[in-house]
């Protein structure tokens, strides 16, 4: 791609060739387009397409960064490191989303067209289905790896609007302990994230216990400290199998139809958050989930 070519893929409506263009000017663009590069960095929405754009100035104006040495590397701190790492999720997260999962919707379009009436029911529209529910946890991750928007509300309101979702017969079981009201000032969408997955699963892994539940099978607490923020679901379960890092991995799950992006998600909307999740036996059995995220 020449260097004019690539000034005026800037301008292309397809994000991929936006970022071919931003990439390639790294190489063959010139210092007098930096004005144009910054002002269209400033306009760009689709975040890879920004981060390509961000390195091709960076190139330009010869601010090349020295390579740390390993005793500069070793103190880079866990704050900077996990936001390294939400910035690297953000982006190939977004880049799946724009690049995949357009010609994703062409196939099920183009599926349900030739099988007519044998679309319903068919291996074609379960494995479509499920691609799908790849491609939504996929957009969850995402978020949980954007730039929290803190904003004051009601951390025990959350809570019960999520216990809302379960009948009266699960509901009794469930117990919860903290302040009441509890108002914080967070993330209300990354909160709500790290709460849904510990209470579902800890819901899901006392359902599957053959006891029989009592008032507390199932406890929800949450609170603070002077520098953060924490909430914190057990139950008593079966409890935890096998290395417990392994649980946080996309992908990885134990249960039927799932498809192991819920503890992935939660994490990240943690680190977001400047945080850490914990997952660990509960001392009477089952498991322990515990969010703290930074004030």
């Amino acid at each position: 791609m020449t260097r004019e070519e690539a000034l005026d893929n800037l301008k292309a409506h397809s994000a991929h060739v936006r970022g071919l263009a931003a990439r390639a000017l790294g190489d063959v663009g010139r210092r007098s387009d930096l004005p144009r590069l910054r002002k269209v960095q400033r306009e760009e929405t689709v975040t890879y397409v920004n981060y390509a754009l961000q390195e091709t100035i960076r190139r330009l104006t010869h601010e090349q960064a020295p390579a740390p040495s390993t005793d500069e590397a070793d103190v880079v701190s866990d704050d900077v490191r996990k936001q390294i790492y939400g910035k690297a999720m953000e982006w190939i997260t977004g880049f799946l989303l724009h690049e995949i999962s357009s010609p994703i919707g062409l196939v099920r379009l183009a599926a349900k067209r030739e099988l007519g009436e044998r679309w319903e029911g068919s291996g074609t529209q379960k494995h479509l289905e499920s691609v799908t529910r790849v491609f939504d946890a996929i957009e969850v991750l995402k978020n949980a790896a954007s730039v929290p928007r803190p904003q004051e509300f009601d951390l025990s309101a959350l809570v019960d609007e999520l216990l809302d979702d379960y009948g009266p017969e699960i509901r009794e079981w469930i117990s919860t302990i903290g302040a009441r009201p509890f108002v914080i000032k967070s993330d209300p969408s990354l909160v709500r994230m790290v709460a849904v997955n510990g209470i579902r699963n800890a819901v899901e892994a006392q359902q599957a216990a053959s006891e029989l539940q009592n008032s507390h099978a199932v406890t929800i607490s949450w609170g603070d400290s002077d520098v953060d923020y924490w909430l914190a679901v057990m139950d008593h379960g079966a409890g935890l199998t096998g290395p417990i890092e392994t649980a946080f991995e996309v992908g990885n799950s134990t249960k039927k139809d799932h498809i192991g992006f819920g503890l992935s998600i939660a994490r990240q909307a943690v680190e977001t958050m400047i945080g850490s999740l914990t997952l660990e036996p509960a001392k009477q059995g089952g498991a322990l989930y515990t969010a703290r995220w930074r004030k």
